[in-house]
């Protein structure tokens, strides 16, 4: 494994140059549209194009003005090749993380480099808790382990009693709109989804499903239940560690 840099930036050291790397990466390695994408959507989602992201709608779903938002990004030889977006907000008095983007280089994946990426986000922070939604069960996992105790420490509970209130409190409205769904949050279900967020998000789902096989063929725990279209897996908890 080549030597990895990290580097923590708040919004007024992010150059334009950065936001294109990172737009970019994302749009390389993030997933492809999925079978309802166009129906859902408009004609230019179709299935199978890949995800884009523009810098300019990068810094809009992750760097708003007046948020507090950070960047963490991962270079190799001087290559971007992962990144992470992150936004604080308080709930109740508590300081909430909100992962927004978690994006690796398919080359640089299955070595830990999410979970160091996210645990640069922590250091020097005071986080009482944590969240983020995504349709990936490795980034539901890092998160896990970079700011709780990993999947067999990960309270359902907290996220049963809190959820909907730490989504209220977002900035963001993708987060706000977030339809909570699954067995975990009182509702009659005979589609298997536990504890995921309906975000109208139409990404293909063949390479996240393969993923979870995966881990379950490991003997890997999985609560979250299973992944509908347009649902990403949500996972929110308190931090371990408070402050690092």
């Amino acid at each position: 494994m080549s030597t990895i840099t990290l580097q923590k930036l708040q919004p007024d050291e992010i150059s334009q140059a950065m936001l294109a790397q990172a737009a970019e990466l994302f749009s390389s390695a993030y997933g492809i549209w999925g079978p309802l994408a166009e129906e859902k959507m408009g004609k230019f989602f179709k299935r199978g194009r890949r995800v884009k992201m523009s810098a300019e709608r990068l810094r809009q779903q992750s760097l708003a003005p007046g948020t507090r938002s950070v960047f963490v990004r991962a270079l190799s030889n001087g290559k971007l090749v992962g990144h992470a977006f992150a936004t604080r907000w308080d709930c109740q008095g508590q300081q909430m993380c909100w992962v927004t983007q978690l994006c690796v280089d398919p080359e640089f994946r299955s070595q830990g480099l999410a979970t160091k990426i996210l645990r640069e986000l922590r250091i020097g922070e005071k986080d009482q808790g944590f969240g983020i939604l995504s349709s990936h069960p490795h980034a539901i996992l890092a998160a896990l382990r970079a700011f709780g105790g990993g999947i067999e420490g990960f309270d359902m509970d907290m996220m049963k009693l809190h959820a909907r209130g730490i989504l209220d409190a977002s900035p963001f409205e993708y987060v706000k709109s977030c339809k909570l769904k699954g067995s975990l949050f009182g509702q009659e279900v005979t589609d298997g989804s536990v504890c995921s967020g309906d975000t109208s998000f139409w990404v293909d789902h063949d390479e996240p499903l393969a993923a979870l096989d995966q881990v379950k063929a490991k003997g890997g725990s999985w609560p979250f239940g299973d992944l509908l279209e347009g649902c990403e897996f949500i996972a929110i908890d308190s931090c371990l560690y408070p402050e690092l």
